[in-house]
This record gives structure tokens, sequence and C-alpha cells, in this order.
């Protein structure tokens, strides 16, 4: 059994990095306003997201109903199955935000790696945070879940940033505009949160 739950973990740690690639594009989409690049956000989804999805939830179900299982074995199977429909949420988010794109407006869609609201930090740490609290399952080591429960506070300072920055620049003409921003800056906060209900689980 040892060698099917190595596989299994290899299998959330693939989905999982899938899942981490998808929300760092659907945020670049989104602050470039590239329509182009949201539409591979949902390809991505679609050939490589949801098949992993199903692979983890496929063998999570065979393990612990057709197999014998010890008490350890079925906990790290529940602690996969818990995994899978936390990325499964994650992977919504992401998309959630790619569908954003054709409808904000950043003001420096033309430099790279730059938006005004800290988007790309917020997305950077925030698959950092996901990454973390999976191999936290994964490797058994509790010192990735605390981590990622510290970097937290890095995303609420720029959470905060962000929010009093849109609060203090809106107007009648800009509202549309800047609450469509709040709700990609809220989508990925609340990805941010998601790894640390996972991370909890390990510290």
């Amino acid at each position: 059994m040892h060698v099917q739950l190595e596989s299994l973990k290899q299998k959330l740690t693939k989905l999982s990095s899938n899942v981490e690639n998808n929300l760092m594009l659907s945020i670049r989409a989104s602050t470039k306003r590239n329509v182009e690049l949201a539409s591979s956000a949902f390809k991505f989804d679609e050939e490589y997201i949801r098949k992993g999805k199903f692979e983890v939830e496929y063998l999570t179900l065979a393990y612990a109903n057709f197999q014998s299982l010890n008490e350890g074995e079925l906990k790290s199977v529940k602690d996969a199955r818990m995994i899978l429909r936390e990325l499964e949420k994650l992977a919504q988010i992401a998309l959630n935000i790619a569908d954003k794109a054709e409808y904000v407006q950043f003001a420096n869609v033309q430099e790279l790696h730059k938006d005004e609201y800290g988007l790309k930090p917020m997305g950077d740490i925030t698959a950092e945070m996901i990454k973390k609290s999976v191999e936290a399952f994964v490797s058994g080591n509790s010192k990735h879940a605390s981590e990622t429960l510290v970097m937290m506070t890095e995303i609420q300072s720029l959470y905060d940033v962000a929010l009093a920055k849109i609060k203090a620049s809106v107007t009648d003409q800009n509202i549309t505009n800047l609450t469509g921003i709040l709700s990609v800056v809220e989508h990925v906060r609340m990805a941010a949160d998601i790894s640390c209900s996972i991370a909890s689980n390990f510290c």
C-alpha cells in the first residue's frame, strides 16, 4: 500500500502545481486585459486540471472503499481527499479571475511585471502558499504548514493596501472598473485563505 499512497501523493502534487500555474496565468491575464491569455487558462483547466482531479478522486475513493487500510493509511487518503476538494475550489477561483480579463482595465497594462494594486506579488505569494500547504501533507513536514500560515500576513498587508487605494480613488466614472479589480483582489485573497485552510490540518 505504501507504493500506492506515494503514487497518490505524486498525483496530488502535480495537480497542485497545475492549479498554482493556472492561478498565476489568470492573474496575469486579468492585469494585462489579455483575453487570449484568459482563454488559455480555461483550456489548461480542461486539458490538465480536470484530468488531475479525476485521477486523485478515483484513487482516493478506490483506496478508501476497496482496500484494507490501517488507521494511518486511511487518514492519509482522507487528507488527500480533503486537499482535492480545496484544490477544486482554487481551480475555480483561477477561472473566475480569468473571466474578469475582458472587463477590467489596469493602468500599467504594457508593463510586464507591474500593476498598481500589487496583484503580481499577491499571486506569487499565494501560489507559494498553495505549494507549501500541499507539501506539508506530502512530506509530513509541519514546517511547510506553519510557513504557509505566516505568509498570510504578507497577503493581508498587500490586500489592505490595494483595498485602501481602490476606495480612495473610486468615482462615479470608474466604480464599475474598480469593482471588477476589487473582485480580482478578493479572489486572490480567498485563494490564500484556502491554502491556510489546508495547512492548518498539518501544523
